[in-house]
């Protein structure tokens, strides 16, 4: 047998009396069993499972456990899991197209985004022959919700940003670049420390990152950008055990996978909303203090914003020029401008 045919994780047990047989699909996730998003996955193999009538179930395995992040994106299209989270950082080549995601377009709103690129993703061709290439079949997607800036001192425009230490990934740390900022890389469990040293000034995040990672203690001051989301950030299934299963079951998980974009977008609001109000109210005596970008600088920001998808588009080329198009038009169906 070829090698991802061996690995495949799917197991299918027969019950005592032989007549039904379960599919167990091995789902490979790098975060925690905690927080929303790891709710909705609960939530989404308790609905496999209610739907196929006990058929089809999931194994997750958190934190890494079976496949690092950056590792899962192969280790679906070989089998050593079924399925698994995704993040189009990790795997930028591979994913290009997918990454317009990650892009700062004027799209901070939830649920628009969500449903956006999730058709973008199902209906699109550049996106499809990529996820194909990739040895993977698109399931749905998450989102990290909108980027906002926590700080140790108070800043309430674009101008204070000149001269200050950010740590900031991606397009958006490159626009903030731009802007003048000194952009420092470190993953979200160093910057906690950092900022307390002040060895950084800000930390580009999400209001519900900054209250899991209790960023509020040693920064109180967040400014409200609400600009775009992370959405290169999706789950994917191995081809050959998706095709494991019937028609039934393989219309159950695609319905599932559509229904899965409106379930996570409710739970992160949700979350988001609450994280906010619970920073502002004080936890442990910290409390932050939001301030809003004013209307001049949030048309500023989207304009600088463009030179960072400009750069996507040369390195994307004339499969990007359609993809782009597409997610546009997408964007604007679904409630709001893409940029």
């Amino acid at each position: 047998m070829e090698l991802g045919k061996t690995l495949l994780a799917t197991a299918v047990v027969l019950s005592a009396s032989g007549a039904q047989a379960q599919t167990v699909l091995r789902f490979s996730d790098y975060g925690p069993n905690r927080g929303a998003r790891a709710a909705a996955l609960e939530w989404f193999a308790d609905e496999l499972a209610t739907r196929t009538d006990g058929a089809v179930s999931i194994e997750f395995y958190w934190g890494g456990s079976l496949l690092g992040g950056r590792d899962t994106l192969g280790g679906v299209a070989s089998g050593v899991a079924d399925i698994g989270t995704i993040v189009g950082f990790f795997t930028p080549r591979e994913l290009e197209l997918y990454s317009i995601g990650d892009l700062p377009f004027a799209n901070s709103d939830v649920r628009t985004g969500m449903r956006a690129i999730y058709d973008l993703a199902t209906q699109d061709d550049g996106l499809a022959a990529e996820f194909d290439a990739a040895g993977v079949r698109y399931v749905t997607n998450y989102t990290t919700g909108p980027v906002e800036l926590i700080c140790r001192s108070e800043v309430t425009t674009l101008d204070q940003l000149q001269g200050l230490k950010i740590r900031a990934s991606g397009p958006y740390g490159d626009t903030l670049e731009r802007l003048g900022a000194e952009i420092v890389s470190m993953s979200q469990a160093d910057v906690y420390q950092a900022l307390d040293s002040g060895l950084i000034d800000c930390n580009q995040n999400y209001y519900y990152s900054m209250r899991a990672y209790r960023q509020y203690e040693v920064a109180r001051y967040v400014l409200e950008l609400d600009w775009g989301q992370n959405m290169s950030f999706g789950i994917v299934m191995n081809p050959a055990s998706f095709d494991m299963l019937d028609a039934s079951q393989q219309a159950v998980l695609t319905e599932l996978g559509s229904e899965f974009v409106d379930h996570v977008a409710e739970a992160m609001i949700t979350e988001i909303d609450e994280a906010r109000a619970a920073m502002v109210s004080g936890i442990d005596g910290s409390a932050i203090t939001v301030n809003q970008l004013a209307e001049d600088d949030r048309t500023r920001l989207l304009e600088v914003s463009e030179e960072a998808i400009s750069d996507w588009l040369d390195r994307a080329g004339e499969a990007g020029a359609e993809v782009l198009a597409s997610y546009e038009a997408l964007l604007e169906t679904s409630g709001t401008e893409g940029r």
